[in-house]
């Protein structure tokens, strides 16, 4: 359940590391870092195991998925079609864009119902964002049918579900 994580060896040791060794700071400060690249190399390890051209790290799962968001174009005034069982961060990042939220049942993976999404749709309807909820996965095939169907973006929100696969060779 987030909020109640366990922080082993592993994760210490490189908190650590950049408390001791390191700078805090993203950016600059290039003399003062000993070599110490902690961001770069995690985007660095991330690209090669999702075979991404490109990854950003950002701050949060909430900035995450404003970013993603507003990428898409949404802005005020659209909807983004989201599930009712979700952590708070998906309200946040639409209502901080301007756009309206509009909660959909989920299913028995505890994400968004497709069926629920179709009768959801509307001419303002600009995005639908998936999460990925406690490390389940939604039906994505039939999430993409439905917004294909209508011209509707996909947003997927993978925060608590980094490294799921549903296919192989995904």
């Amino acid at each position: 359940m987030p909020g109640f994580e366990l922080f082993g060896d592993l994760e210490r040791k490189e908190v650590n590391d950049v408390l001791d060794n390191g700078v805090l700071m993203r950016y600059g400060f290039d003399g003062m870092r000993k070599g110490h690249w902690k961001a770069k190399a995690l985007e660095k390890e991330l690209q090669n195991t999702f075979k991404s051209k490109y990854v950003q790290l950002v701050s949060s799962g909430t900035a995450a998925v404003t970013v993603a968001l507003a990428s898409a174009g949404v802005g005020a005034g659209d909807e983004v079609i989201m599930p009712a069982f979700t952590f708070v961060a998906s309200f946040e990042a639409i209502m901080m864009l301007g756009a309206i939220p509009v909660l959909v049942d989920i299913d028995d993976t505890l994400c968004l119902n497709p069926k629920a999404i179709e009768n959801a749709i509307t001419p303002k309807t600009k995005a639908i964002m998936v999460v990925q909820m406690c490390g389940s996965m939604a039906n994505m095939d039939a999430i993409q049918a439905v917004a294909n169907r209508h011209n509707v973006l996909v947003v997927e929100d993978a925060c608590q579900a980094i490294g799921v696969l549903t296919k192989e060779n995904l």
